[in-house]
């Protein structure tokens, strides 16, 4: 019992060594991202339609907007991402995962969609399901060489819980092979091919949304990973809005604050800004954008980095807030855990801001503020 529990405590600080490496590498990774779609979505509506140019910036901006979809996978599972909860139609997002994989992945085997059309709606985070969706279909395929089926199933159970099925009719795992597949890091494939993490993080983004996972599989008959997630009990009520919105809206462009220690964040967001033309102040640090402030700047909006030295977004936030009472604060971070949604909820005035962010999603949040 004993060596038990050494090992199950030995298991335990290794995977919170583990989501503490993670949580720095996709902080840093989403800075890098951040940089590439901002330059890249501020660039591509200058270029003619249907040129090689634009479509060069399309395809990388998609691959910066996947690259961030795993990089907030892997958040998930290191739990230092809070999740963008919503009412949701679990049906809807598996029909999405088709269309986005059925000309590539899906196209190597055959599928069999069975959804309730009567399927209650979950509260939960889509964004995190559809990636662990993805992993789900993407490791079915991969044990299905010579075809197969893979079949899709959604039901209602125990008026309780909703039911969401992804089986295939693959090789299948043995026994010891079962045992371990929730196991970081551990795979069975090829070196070059598989992390070992796809199921992991499927595990903890099932368990981050309140929910369970079983899997089943035997060798020659395929595996069946079945999840539960709580259903929504009665009317949900509306999500009321953060009020970060509820000031008076300013005429022309913006005068915008932008504070970040990173310079690649600084250069490709000062461009999102011109081309959507405003006008943008520079600081590295929240020392200096005070120091601003205290010497007379104004700005209609503050674009404040949550992880940077010294102060950083958290000391700083309050500190900007007692100079500047109602000026709107985007609080932008590529890790959204409990910190940040505590600044959020405690000071007026600022919402989220998640990085990597394109200019139609800077847009979207700048474009309240304009009259």
């Amino acid at each position: 019992q004993q060596k038990l529990l050494l090992a199950q405590l030995h298991q335990a600080q290794k995977m919170e060594s583990l989501g503490a490496l993670a949580g720095g590498v996709a902080h840093d990774m989403n800075n890098v991202l951040g940089a590439i779609l901002g330059l890249a979505s501020a660039h591509i509506k200058d270029q003619p339609p249907g040129s090689k140019v634009q479509k060069a910036f399309g395809t990388i901006i998609k691959a910066a907007e996947r690259g961030g979809n795993m990089l907030k996978g892997l958040l998930s599972f290191a739990r230092q991402s809070s999740a963008e909860e919503r009412d949701l139609d679990l049906n809807t997002i598996l029909r999405e995962e088709v269309r986005l994989l059925e000309r590539t992945t899906l196209s190597k085997v055959r599928l069999s969609m069975d959804l309730d059309p009567g399927l209650w709606l979950v509260r939960a985070d889509a964004g995190a399901l559809t990636h662990a969706f993805m992993n789900l279909c993407v490791n079915a395929v991969d044990a299905m060489p010579e075809n197969g089926t893979l079949t899709l199933r959604t039901r209602n159970r125990d008026r309780d819980w909703v039911e969401v099925q992804v089986e295939d009719t693959g090789t299948g795992m043995p026994p010891e092979v079962l045992a371990r597949a929730l196991d970081p890091f551990f795979t069975t494939k090829e070196v070059g091919k598989g992390t070992g993490l796809g199921l992991s993080i499927v595990y903890s983004t099932v368990k981050a949304q309140k929910g369970k996972l079983e899997l089943e599989s035997e060798p020659g008959r395929g595996t069946c990973v079945t999840m539960h997630f709580p259903a929504i009990q009665g009317a949900s009520a509306p999500i009321e809005a953060s009020g970060a919105y509820e000031t008076m809206p300013w005429l022309g462009s913006l005068n915008v604050l932008l504070v970040d220690d990173d310079e690649l964040i600084r250069s490709s967001m000062q461009g999102m800004l011109e081309a959507l033309d405003h006008q943008t102040t520079l600081a590295t640090s929240g020392e200096e954008a005070l120091a601003k402030v205290e010497a007379g700047l104004r700005p209609d909006v503050i674009i404040l980095d949550m992880n940077m030295p010294g102060l950083g977004g958290a000391g700083t936030l309050p500190r900007l807030r007692a100079l500047l009472p109602k000026v709107p604060v985007l609080l932008s971070t590529g890790r959204a855990d409990q910190a940040a949604q505590n600044l959020i909820k405690n000071h007026p005035f600022v919402t989220l801001l998640s990085k990597p962010f394109g200019l139609d999603e800077l847009q979207a949040h700048l474009d309240p503020f304009i009259g």
